[in-house]
């Protein structure tokens, strides 16, 4: 009987690999914002970013954005909204749709939080060219092109 498709080791497939560094980025983000006292998470930080983007969102655009769940961006906008980084608004037509905008605090931070961002990007990339980085961003976006398609 004969085998058609190749087994490699774990380590050496993309998924897992992509998974690996998205964990690590996640946490040394985390551990970063930490060693400046700031109590953000890198998911967090995802949702601020959109939201200095563009503001008055639904929080289904956030959720859709950045790739989580209806529940999960609820909890994330729970914590953000205690932290004093963001209001929910009712809207006009709907007052059960809730818009979201940033909050004086939320529009500060953000001057505090690139800096560490950046930062830590630059760390995360030493020995890389900006060719390179440039090129293993559009590779990925290729990839989550692909695999976004196959779900339609």
């Amino acid at each position: 009987m004969s085998n058609n498709f190749k087994v490699f080791p774990i380590e050496n497939s993309p998924g897992f690999i992509m998974h690996h560094l998205d964990l690590l980025l996640k946490l040394g983000l985390h551990k970063a914002f930490q060693a400046e006292g700031i109590n953000i998470t890198a998911e967090q930080w995802a949702i601020l970013s959109c939201l200095w983007e563009k503001e008055g969102i639904h929080q289904s655009a956030i959720a859709v954005k950045i790739g989580k769940d209806r529940h999960t961006i609820t909890r994330m906008l729970n914590l953000l909204e205690k932290k004093g980084f963001i209001k929910r608004v009712p809207t006009n037509e709907d007052k059960r749709r809730l818009n979201v905008y940033l909050t004086d605090s939320g529009k500060e931070i953000r001057g505090t939080l690139v800096p560490i961002v950046t930062g830590f990007l630059e760390r995360a990339f030493i020995g890389l060219t900006r060719e390179e980085i440039t090129e293993s961003i559009r590779i990925l976006r290729h990839i989550t092109g692909n695999l976004e398609s196959l779900k339609a």
